[in-house]
């Protein structure tokens, strides 16, 4: 643009120099011609004189114009939201606009003669490389995506590059796509989400389809029987039928029950309300609602509790953590066994709660896969009592909510043994909650 307004001011310079000339030179003698001729030389001088003034007014706009076009452009360049780089064989950036220089967060002027590369992340340095190459060796464009280093936050730009013909310079184009690929990050971890939430509804109707179909199957030969033969049983035999309906009931229940908690927390309805918390008197009372299970196997549950030891947690998430951790001992654990459950306040501030057995155990490969959401980890107890699993993960999450971490240790026909933390209740808690 400036060439174009230099040739202009130069013609219209020699214009003005030639008009002078002719007004300069002596009029040529008019001793030996006409006044007629005289004055239609003149009258020539004066038209050819105007044709000049009018051309000059026409440059003189045309260069108005077009300082205006490279203002525009200046403006359209500068004020673009894309970077504009002009950029050398070596990577240095020769020229940029002010949205390149905002993207990589310095001042234009600083950055002129700085190496591009040098705003890249380590792997996005040899992915420029090979942008470099590919603009200079060819003719024609180039696209890459590159990640900045700034700081903390990634910043994603799509460039598209072109040799300028010279063969020693390049145009690039960048684009900040970073709000882009945010959302393509959102958009696959919600599709993750409705994975794992189709997984966990897979998981619900293999439940309901399995696990239910037992002890309802139980519960309606045993009824079958008092149908037909209630005025024929002795009455230690009704005694036994009877039991035999409660324990079936219960273990429905508590399935039902376990079943409406995980939905509840998959669909976020159940709100944590921590508070102080005897753990010894909530051990205790989780025991008692399971004792039957433990008669009928004549196992024994030993607690190596503290009288005084507090946590804040929401007692309804403890006691179905409790009761699930230990239904699950009891079920894995041969007739005549021990569990024990014990807990001691640590050094963070915490209370490690601990349910061991000397059941059957687990293997490596069932131990791995035992939170894993698509991995069927439910068998049989040593009664043939069923197990879907469920339960552990509804324990899993209450622990996590409360700030607690669950943790399992096992060995194969030696036992299990289920650990989990829980923040101690404070003094100052202690005052609030009294």
């Amino acid at each position: 643009m400036e060439a174009k307004s230099n040739n202009l001011d130069s013609k219209i310079s020699l214009q003005q120099k030639n008009l002078k000339l002719v007004k300069s030179r002596p009029l040529i003698s008019t001793s030996h011609q006409s006044a007629s001729e005289t004055l239609k030389l003149i009258h020539e001088l004066e038209v050819h004189q105007i044709e000049l003034e009018v051309q000059n007014e026409e440059l003189m706009k045309t260069r108005l114009e077009a300082l205006e076009s490279a203002r525009k452009y200046s403006d359209l360049y500068d004020l673009s939201p894309n970077g504009y780089f002009t950029i050398a064989k070596n990577g240095e950036i020769v020229e940029l606009n002010l949205s390149g220089a905002q993207i990589l967060g310095k001042e234009r002027l600083n950055l002129l003669g700085s190496r591009f590369g040098l705003f890249l992340t380590a792997n996005s340095k040899l992915i420029f490389k090979h942008f470099l190459s590919a603009v200079f060796t060819g003719n024609d464009k180039v696209s890459c995506e590159v990640n900045l280093m700034h700081g903390n936050v990634d910043t994603y730009l799509h460039l598209t590059g072109i040799n300028n013909e010279s063969s020693k310079l390049c145009w690039v184009n960048a684009v900040d796509i970073t709000d882009l690929r945010q959302a393509e990050n959102e958009l696959s971890a919600k599709n993750e989400e409705l994975k794992n939430i189709n997984i966990e509804k897979d998981k619900l109707f293999s439940i309901i389809a399995h696990d239910l179909r037992s002890p309802f199957g139980a519960f309606l030969g045993l009824t079958e029987i008092l149908e037909k033969k209630l005025l024929v049983l002795k009455q230690d035999k009704l005694q036994k039928i009877a039991t035999s309906i409660r324990e079936s009931a219960l273990i429905v229940y508590h399935l039902i029950e376990n079943l409406l908690e995980w939905s509840k927390m998959q669909r976020g309805l159940i709100e944590c309300k921590p508070e102080n918390v005897d753990i010894r008197a909530v051990v205790e009372t989780s025991i008692e609602s399971l004792s039957h299970i433990a008669r009928h196997k004549k196992q024994l549950i030993e607690i190596h509790i503290p009288q005084k030891i507090y946590a804040r947690v929401d007692i309804r998430m403890l006691e179905s953590t409790l009761r699930n951790l230990l239904s699950n001992a009891l079920k894995f654990s041969y007739p005549n066994s021990t569990i024990i459950v014990a807990a001691k306040a640590n050094a963070k501030q915490l209370a490690e709660i601990e349910i061991i057995d000397y059941g059957i155990g687990m293997n490596k490969e069932l131990l791995e896969n035992l939170f894993v959401a698509n991995q069927n980890t439910g068998r049989f107890g040593t009664d043939g009592e069923s197990s879907s699993g469920l339960g552990l993960h509804i324990c899993k999450d209450f622990i996590e909510r409360n700030g607690g971490k669950l943790t399992v240790k096992s060995t194969k026909e030696k036992g299990s043994t289920f650990s989990f933390t829980l923040p101690l209740a404070t003094l100052q808690n202690s005052s609030n909650n009294s």
